[in-house]
């Protein structure tokens, strides 16, 4: 028996951070997708309880938010606005974005307030008024 006829075998020697590689190479793949497919958004919350509805329909986004609060208190893009200050400020903001409000009203409030709000929202221009509501389920 003769050492020349074997050929010297080199080994790599096993990494147990080899492993790691390719699972990292999707958590940056993940985040990624993340961070393009995401979008950030202000959450707006005026302290709103929201009535619950057993249909369901998406939400749109839309430019310009209203929030009516249980006291009464009128956010418009979170800003308080008085009800007298209203049609000016609707008049301003249409001028700037299309005629798209979202309308969260919260579940204490009374239909003649909200009515009112909604007439004025109509006389501003609006031709579009989403009111948001939760989800429910069925029975």
């Amino acid at each position: 028996m003769s050492i020349f006829n074997q050929a010297p075998t080199q080994r790599r020697k096993t990494n147990s951070d080899d492993n790691l590689i390719p699972l990292i190479n999707i958590v940056f793949l993940l985040l990624i997708f993340f961070m393009i497919a995401g979008k950030i958004e202000q959450i707006q919350d005026a302290g709103l309880t929201l009535p619950e509805n057993s249909q369901t329909k998406p939400a749109v986004a839309q430019p310009i938010t209203l929030q009516l609060s249980k006291d009464n208190e009128i956010h418009l893009n979170n800003e308080v606005v008085n009800f007298e200050e209203l049609p000016d400020a609707l008049t301003q903001l249409l001028q700037e974005h299309p005629a798209n409000i979202a309308v969260r009203a919260d579940k204490q409030v009374t239909y003649q307030d909200l009515d009112k709000v909604l007439d004025t929202l109509r006389a501003a221009g609006f031709s579009t008024i989403n009111l948001f509501t939760l989800t429910t389920e069925a029975s």
